[in-house]
C-alpha cells in the first residue's frame, strides 16, 4: 500500500505548475520576440533585395554601354587594319634593275610600269647610264598614302616624285590620276632624275636645268608649256634666272609652281638648240665635276648672263606664235601688249649693257657693284646681290 501524500508533497506539485506557467510566458515573449526580429531580417532583406536590384540594373546598363564602346573600338581597329592593308603593297614584280610594289588590283599597271621603265632606261643608255644599283617603284593607288609621301608638296598638283639618293620613285596608280594624264610620261621624268643624280652632282645642277631635262627627254607638256609661256610672257610673270630654283622649293602657289615647270622645259629646249646635242650634253657630263655657269662657259663657250638674254629675246617668237594661233594677235588689246614689250626690251638692254660694264670692271681689278635706279626697281632684290656659283639643293632629295 502506497504511504499516503504528504503536504510537503503537494506544495511541491504546486509549486512545478506556477514554475512551468512562468516558463511559457518567457517563451511566448521569446518567441515574439524572435518574430519580431525575423519580420524585420524580412524586411531588411526585401530592401536589400531592392538595392540589389537597382544596382544589378544600373551594372547591366552600364556593361551594355562598355560592351557597346568596345564593339565600336574593335570595328574601327578591325577597319583600320583592312584599309592599312589595303593601302599597303598587294604584290611585288621585279625584272632586271627595277622592282615594283603595287596595291590591290594594280598588277596588269605593274607590269606595265616595267615595261615604260625598261624601254626608258635603254633608250637614255647613251646619255645617261643606269648604273648597276637597282631602282624601287610604288605605284600608290590610296590618295592618303601618296600624300604621306608628297607631304612637302602639299596644295600643289603633284602625281609622282623621286628621291635619288634612295634609289626610290614614287607614282600615283592611273585610277587616281585625272583623264588623259600621261602615266608613262611620269615614270620617265622620274627615272631621269635617278639617273641625273648617278651621272652629275646634284649640287653643280640648276633644279630649272634637271626639271627642263627629266621633261624634255619624257616628252611632256610640249604644246602646253608653249601656251603657258605666252600667257606667262603676257602677264608679265616670266621668272627672273636667280629666282627660277627656288620657286620650286618655295613657290607662290600652284601657278608659279606650274609657270617654273613649264618655263625650265622652254629654257632646256632652248639651250638644246643653241648648243647642239653634242655639246649639249657635254655641258650635262661636265657637271660631275664643275658648276653649270663653269661647265656652260667651257663646253658651251657662254655665260649664263648670255645664255639668259638671248633666252629673254626669244621669248617675243614664242609668244608671238601662241598669240596668232590663238587669234589673240588680232585683237585690239595686241597693240598695247607690242607697246609694252618694246618698253621692257629697252629697259633690258640698258640693263644687259650695265652688266657688260660691270664685268669690265671686274675683270679691271674694281669689286664694288654699281646698282641703277632701273634696276632696283625692275627687281626689288637686286640689291641683294647674285652669286652665279650658288644654286639650291633639296637635301631629302626629292625631286618631281
Amino acid at each position: 500500500m502506497e504511504p499516503p501524500l504528504s503536504g510537503c508533497g503537494q506544495t511541491s506539485v504546486c509549486h512545478n505548475l506556477y514554475s512551468n506557467q512562468n516558463q511559457d510566458k518567457i517563451y511566448s515573449k521569446q518567441f515574439f520576440v524572435f518574430r519580431k526580429f525575423l519580420f524585420c531580417s524580412l524586411l531588411l532583406t526585401s530592401e536589400l533585395r531592392t538595392q540589389c536590384l537597382i544596382l544589378c540594373t544600373v551594372c547591366t546598363h552600364i556593361c551594355r554601354q562598355v560592351y557597346a564602346f568596345m564593339t565600336v573600338v574593335a570595328a574601327a581597329i578591325i577597319i583600320g587594319a583592312f584599309c592599312a592593308t589595303g593601302n599597303a603593297s598587294e604584290g611585288v614584280v621585279s625584272r632586271g634593275l627595277f622592282t615594283v610594289e603595287y596595291g590591290a588590283g594594280q598588277r596588269a599597271v605593274a607590269e606595265y610600269s616595267l615595261d615604260v621603265l625598261e624601254y626608258a632606261a635603254a633608250e637614255f643608255e647613251a646619255l645617261l647610264p643606269i648604273g648597276e644599283r637597282s631602282i624601287l617603284v610604288k605605284v600608290i593607288a590610296a590618295s592618303d598614302e601618296f600624300e604621306r609621301y608628297a607631304a612637302r608638296f602639299d596644295g600643289l598638283n603633284v602625281s609622282g616624285l623621286a628621291r635619288p639618293g634612295e634609289d626610290l620613285i614614287i607614282v600615283q596608280a592611273p585610277r587616281l590620276r585625272k583623264p588623259g594624264s600621261d602615266y608613262p610620261g611620269t615614270l620617265r621624268h622620274e627615272l631621269v632624275h635617278l639617273l641625273l643624280y648617278r651621272n652629275v652632282n646634284p649640287a653643280y645642277l640648276p633644279q630649272w636645268l634637271n626639271e627642263g631635262i627629266a621633261m624634255s627627254l619624257a616628252n611632256e607638256f610640249r604644246w602646253q608649256s608653249m601656251f603657258v609661256l605666252s600667257r606667262m610672257f603676257i602677264q608679265n610673270r616670266i621668272i627672273p634666272y636667280h629666282k627660277l630654283d627656288r620657286a620650286f622649293f618655295m613657290p607662290s602657289g600652284q601657278e608659279q609652281f606650274g609657270d617654273a615647270y613649264a618655263q625650265a622645259l622652254s629654257m632646256t629646249r632652248y639651250l638644246r638648240n643653241q648648243l647642239g646635242e653634242v655639246r649639249f650634253w657635254r655641258v650635262v657630263r661636265a657637271m660631275k665635276d664643275m658648276p653649270f655657269p663653269q661647265a656652260l662657259r667651257e663646253h658651251g663657250a657662254m655665260t649664263t648672263q648670255e645664255f639668259w638674254k638671248a633666252y629673254e629675246r626669244s621669248l617675243w617668237k614664242y609668244a608671238a606664235f601662241a598669240m596668232m594661233g590663238s587669234g589673240f594677235f588680232f585683237q585690239p588689246a595686241a597693240i598695247l601688249l607690242i607697246l609694252a614689250y618694246l618698253r621692257r626690251r629697252r629697259i633690258a638692254r640698258g640693263l644687259y649693257q650695265r652688266w657688260e660694264e660691270e664685268e669690265a670692271a671686274e675683270k679691271d681689278g674694281g669689286t664694288d657693284r654699281i646698282f641703277y635706279w632701273e634696276e632696283v626697281a625692275e627687281d626689288p632684290d637686286a640689291w641683294k646681290g647674285y652669286d652665279d656659283n650658288y644654286y639650291e639643293y633639296d637635301d631629302d632629295n626629292d625631286r618631281l
